[in-house]
């Protein structure tokens, strides 16, 4: 099997497995407590928090752990919608932000061009209204569009908003050093670089306020109460460990999808890449197949051995047209034929060559039994 929807999850490494399974058995003991075992459990919580801080150039005492990167989001939007004034973020963002942003009330959109990056002057005119502050996921999830996140927290601070950053799709995939940009909050998931799940972070620069999340016996700084995931933190801290290593492999990565897109371009016509004009996270490719639809393409390629997606996980138990790619302004139909590939550090140039095959046989299936008089082949989900 090649599993190539790595933007959804990722799979749990070895190590990271090695390295939780302790604190699932033997070095079960609550960090809070006060005796010698229970101590050593509280200084492995925070090695994997200087683990995590690591990875995206930030000090451990900046890292809050919390249950993903949507209580994250949460977390960082309910600061920032003050006094009446809610978040602006962009038409492409993730639901966590979106969704959020509608519920605070008093939300702003900022719409983006054909390559879903944010239109500047709407950017800037939206941090110059009423906004309480701004948010943008610096990678997108379905395209893999980078943001110009320096000239988007530029505008923000010209006009005193704070910033959130949804780092959830780059961390582990590129160099982040959070230090090194100009934003107060940022969100984190592990289990999209190879962590587990349920277990994600929210950084808060040093100063910045942050009200409780959750009261009680104010574990995470007093910021979020209740006993630490342990297993899970010490799978993120591991996981950020081997990221923090093979995020040097970017350009490997990069060219394997490249190679991809390249070779079925070759095998098949009617191919678009999306967002292939403009900077992408590496491991990132969403493709339009003229004549096909991206439900009918998924049953081929499943039981031949190929797991992509249609979009974001999130919509998939339920399928509707990505807003993603509809805020960038493709038709419908466009929209329907879309497939979004994403590769790991752990993909070969052997599964790059197979994929290439079977997405190859798939749409020539497809097209072959579609037709001007049979219409579009769709999957009927009662």
């Amino acid at each position: 099997m090649i599993y190539w929807d790595n933007n959804a999850t990722t799979p749990l490494l070895p190590e990271v497995y090695a390295a939780m399974e302790p604190f699932l058995k033997e070095r079960f003991f609550n960090p809070s407590a006060g005796y010698a075992e229970a101590r050593r459990v509280r200084e492995a919580v925070e090695e994997a928090r200087a683990g995590v801080a690591a990875l995206l150039g930030a000090s451990p005492a900046e890292i809050v752990f919390t249950s993903g990167g949507t209580e994250a989001t949460n977390a960082a939007f309910r600061q920032m919608a003050r006094e009446g004034k809610g978040v602006a973020v962009l038409s492409t963002d993730h639901d966590a932000s979106l969704k959020t942003s509608v519920a605070l009330g008093n939300g702003r959109i900022c719409s983006v061009d054909r390559e879903g990056r944010a239109v500047p002057e709407e950017w800037e005119a939206l941090c110059a209204g009423e906004a309480g502050g701004v948010s943008f996921a610096w990678a997108n999830n379905e395209t893999g569009v980078l943001q110009d996140a320096a000239a988007l927290c530029a505008a923000a601070r010209r006009h005193g908003l704070p910033v959130h950053l949804d780092a959830v799709q780059c961390a582990g995939k590129i160099p982040v050093c959070l230090h090194g940009m100009d934003v107060d909050y940022a969100s984190v998931s592990a289990h999209k670089l190879h962590g587990p799940k349920g277990i994600g972070c929210l950084y808060r620069r040093s100063g910045v306020p942050l009200e409780p999340a959750l009261f009680g016996g104010g574990q995470e700084y007093g910021l979020r109460s209740g006993t630490e995931n342990v297993p899970g933190i010490i799978g993120f801290g591991a996981a950020a460990r081997v990221a923090l290593r093979h995020v040097e492999e970017a350009g490997r990565v990069r060219r394997l999808r490249d190679s991809f897109e390249f070779s079925l371009a070759q095998a098949v016509d009617g191919v678009t890449v999306h967002s292939g004009a403009a900077e992408r996270i590496p491991n990132t490719s969403n493709l339009a197949f003229s004549g096909c639809t991206a439900e009918a393409l998924m049953l081929l390629l499943e039981p031949a051995g190929l797991l992509c997606s249609a979009g974001s996980a999130c919509h998939t138990v339920q399928p509707m047209p990505s807003h993603v790619l509809a805020a960038m302004g493709l038709s419908d139909g466009e929209v329907r034929s879309s497939l979004r590939f994403s590769l790991s550090f752990t993909t070969t140039e052997e599964e790059v060559r197979e994929a290439v095959r079977l997405v190859a046989e798939a749409v020539g299936k497809v097209r072959r039994v579609q037709s001007s008089r049979t219409g579009p082949v769709f999957v009927y989900r009662p």
